[in-house]
């Protein structure tokens, strides 16, 4: 019994002891796993270490960088963040981490010349910045996190370390090893003990002769009690190392296996910045007062797309009329409260929110929706298009989860919306269209019966933007996922050339400022007129479509 009692203690300690010592030496004091340090390829300036390049939860993942020269950042965000941040500069993208430490991965982008503003971006959860070494630490769970190092110079390579610290993971090796080195020992002790006793009780060296000698035999109390001491000293010893050594087991994290999707989906809008107290003065407000002192290009600071037409045209008219009769420009804006918003989340930018608000100082003001966007990671929101809409409108009321991303069930929904608005403005035909609301208004203001004594000669209804792909990027329109269906809001290009019905007519565009600004002024047998529509829709999970709300307004082409 013994004698298996050694053999097993030498076998499971020399185990312990091999495994807990490679342990010790790879983790080493700082209890960190350093893979081997990467550079970057010439022309790149930042290396992105992806979401799922550790896919553990319960470590740390530590990054540090340096530049040959300039200044670096090492930064840690969501990855939809760090993907739009990297996009415009070419990039090592680290895809595996080999099994002798060596990272791997692809260069995309292209190499650029312009130096980087490493301050510019405030998106970071955790961040280092400036010149020589930089470090962040970022401990991993099941959030979804990626971790970028930028070279503010062109032409800087960039040298970037790697390292997973697993907490208290240096001590526990240690105490593996010492609780190997001390079952190896009492083993090798048993196993001693043992021979000792063979080679005592065995024949002596006159048997085979016959002549038998008279041994000493020894003293079976006292070789009880020695093995009984040796026995118990082992006893504790080990149980004391393995006492500690599971206390600091204990005492370390586990690594898990990460639950992170494929695809990260960023909220268009997260609790950090929804609780960001709005910024004084407001861009809103300086970008009215620098479009009413001359610059109407001021507005594409805090609006785009549909919008910015409409605003620029306004502002321009404006000025127009200032300079004509001395008609000072308004400048003033009033704050809005929030009624009602829908954040989607997101793969990939740009991102839109769809927020339902009106007058601050005014609760019977008729509510305003709006799109608001960003098209990357630096962007600030800006108003991509805007509607007034009945009152009482509600988006959602809850339901479909948290994202409110369409799918493409909603999309179709929403595509089919748009068709049904541009077939009844066009041709008057309204099905498909449950309630027409401000849409029958909008269409009798592009008939010839607004204007006595015309015709029209051509209308035209498009999507904004692009026409093939409305709902896409560089399209105007945008659908949000909601309870019941899908909330749709329409933007199109919408263009009407009205001529005089009698030859000897003439027609006249009637705000002068107006005419200048489109360079029609004075009479005129036709005129041509650009408009942006916007039309906020409710589509039924049915596909009945109801209008909430619709806007034209004139633009310059």
């Amino acid at each position: 019994m013994r004698r298996v009692m050694s053999v097993l203690s030498v076998t499971v300690g020399a185990v312990l002891l091999v495994l807990g010592t490679g342990a010790a030496a790879l983790v080493g004091p700082d209890d960190q796993i350093d893979l081997r340090t990467i550079t970057a390829p010439v022309g790149a300036r930042a290396v992105v270490l992806p979401h799922d390049l550790v896919p553990l939860t319960g470590v740390t993942l530590a990054v540090t960088a340096h530049a040959e020269h300039g200044d670096v950042l090492v930064g840690a965000a969501h990855p939809v963040d760090v993907a739009s941040y990297t996009a415009p500069m070419q990039r090592l993208v680290v895809l595996r981490a080999g099994l002798d430490g060596r990272l791997a991965g692809d260069v995309r982008g292209r190499p650029e010349e312009a130096p980087s503003d490493l301050g510019a971006a405030r998106f970071w959860t955790v961040e280092d910045r400036g010149s020589g070494e930089r470090t962040v630490r970022v401990p991993l769970d099941d959030a979804s996190v990626a971790v970028v190092a930028v070279a503010a110079e062109p032409g800087s390579r960039l040298h970037v370390g790697v390292g997973v610290e697993v907490p208290s993971s240096f001590g526990v090796a240690v105490g593996a090893a010492a609780l190997g080195a001390v079952l190896t020992g009492g083993g090798v002790a048993l196993g001693r003990r043992r021979r000792g006793r063979d080679r005592t009780d065995g024949p002596g060296p006159d048997a085979a002769s016959g002549e038998v000698h008279q041994e000493a035999r020894p003293d079976t109390a006292a070789d009880t009690a020695g093995a009984e001491s040796i026995g118990a000293r082992l006893t504790m010893l080990t149980t004391a190392t393995l006492v500690g050594t599971v206390g600091l087991a204990g005492c370390a994290a586990v690594p898990g296996v990460a639950a992170r999707p494929e695809l990260p989906e960023r909220p268009a809008l997260t609790a950090a910045e929804r609780a960001a107290p709005e910024p004084t003065p407001h861009p809103y407000t300086e970008a009215a007062a620098a479009a009413a002192a001359g610059d109407p290009t001021a507005w594409a600071r805090v609006t785009s797309g549909p919008q910015l037409a409409v605003q620029e045209f306004d502002a321009r008219v404006e000025l127009a009329r200032a300079a004509r009769d001395g008609t000072q420009v308004d400048a003033s804006t009033f704050p809005m409260t929030t009624l009602e918003e829908i954040a989607p989340a997101f793969t990939s930018y740009p991102l839109y929110r769809v927020v339902v608000s009106r007058r601050e100082d005014d609760e019977a003001a008729v509510p305003l929706l709006r799109v608001e966007e960003r098209q990357d990671v630096l962007d600030p929101w800006r108003i991509r298009a805007e509607t007034d809409v009945e009152s009482g409108t509600t988006l959602h009321g809850g339901g479909r989860g948290a994202t409110h991303a369409p799918d493409t069930v909603d999309l179709d929904r929403a595509q089919a919306a748009l068709d049904a608005v541009q077939r009844y403005l066009k041709a008057g035909d309204a099905s498909g269209v449950e309630d027409l609301g401000d849409l029958e208004e909008v269409r009798l203001s592009l008939s010839s019966d607004e204007v006595v004594g015309t015709v029209v000669q051509s209308l035209v209804v498009a999507p904004w933007g692009d026409r093939a792909a409305p709902f896409g990027p560089a399209g105007g329109s945008r659908a949000v996922a909601v309870a019941d269906g899908t909330v749709a809001v329409l933007t199109f290009d919408v263009g009407v050339t009205l001529s005089s019905t009698s030859a000897d007519g003439l027609l006249q565009i009637a705000d002068q400022a107006q005419a200048e600004v489109v360079g029609q002024p004075g009479w005129r047998s036709s005129f041509d007129l650009d408009y942006v529509l916007v039309v906020a829709a409710d589509v039924s999970s049915a596909g009945a479509v109801v209008i909430r709300g619709a806007d034209l307004s004139p633009v310059l082409r």
